[in-house]
């Protein structure tokens, strides 16, 4: 295996890179409902953008740039699910959060792979593309019916497509929870140079002022 950053969390073949995204499920919930069908539409959105980023990155290295542009591969991901599951009132590890993750991965798993297939269309598979080996990996053969067709008639525009990334730096400046890992705590004392604060979690805090004298719901989970 051959590590492409210091970190290594992402085993990949020689000069390839690793193209991120996330999207922000925390801003598709509202009134307590997740909303699914612009999820979907933006994920295709997404898919697109990171296509188009492959072509528009200065490579440094040539290496890099021809294992990019022969496969294409793309890492769509997620943050913020434990801040969406909250916004449901949904407890993070229930046997209720389940389907509702269920559905949210089927949705960017779905949505991915119809946009890719409608790129290939437009703009061609990526070079290494190979109809018959492509449609026997694991993860094509659990695609619904449907998709594998539309693969199997246009191509795929990408040979990767989706991850799930820590998202350390990207879910503080989105200011919500990282990829798929449930909030670390709802109160903790920070320490700067203006002295020690006690902060809240953003829900949390939103929660308390609504609600000065009630009880912590079960629904906010911290990783302890």
């Amino acid at each position: 295996l051959l590590a492409t950053n210091p970190c290594g969390e992402q085993p990949l073949s020689a000069w390839a890179v690793c193209n991120l995204g996330a999207m922000n499920l925390a801003a598709y919930v509202k009134s307590s409902k997740f909303d699914y069908e612009n999820f979907g539409k933006d994920v295709r959105v997404a898919m697109r953008f990171l296509d188009n980023v492959i072509d528009d990155t200065y490579y440094f290295y040539k290496d890099n740039e021809k294992v990019a542009k022969d496969i294409r591969r793309t890492g769509l991901g997620i943050l913020g699910l434990a801040d969406a599951l909250i916004k449901m009132k949904v407890k993070y590890g229930s046997d209720e959060s389940m389907p509702v993750i269920e559905k949210i991965f089927k949705t960017l798993r779905d949505n991915a792979y119809i946009a890719s297939s409608d790129i290939a269309l437009e703009k061609g598979s990526f070079p290494k593309y190979n109809r018959e080996k492509y449609l026997q990996g694991f993860h094509i053969k659990k695609l619904p019916e449907d998709i594998k067709k539309r693969i199997a008639k246009q191509g795929i525009r990408n040979a990767v497509l989706l991850t799930i990334a820590p998202t350390g730096t990207t879910s503080l400046i989105s200011g919500v929870s990282s990829g798929v890992e449930p909030v670390y705590e709802f109160e903790f004392i920070r320490n700067d140079r203006l002295g020690k604060h006690m902060m809240y979690h953003p829900l949390y805090e939103e929660f308390k002022k609504e609600n000065p004298k009630a009880e912590k719901p079960d629904y906010f989970v911290s990783a302890n």
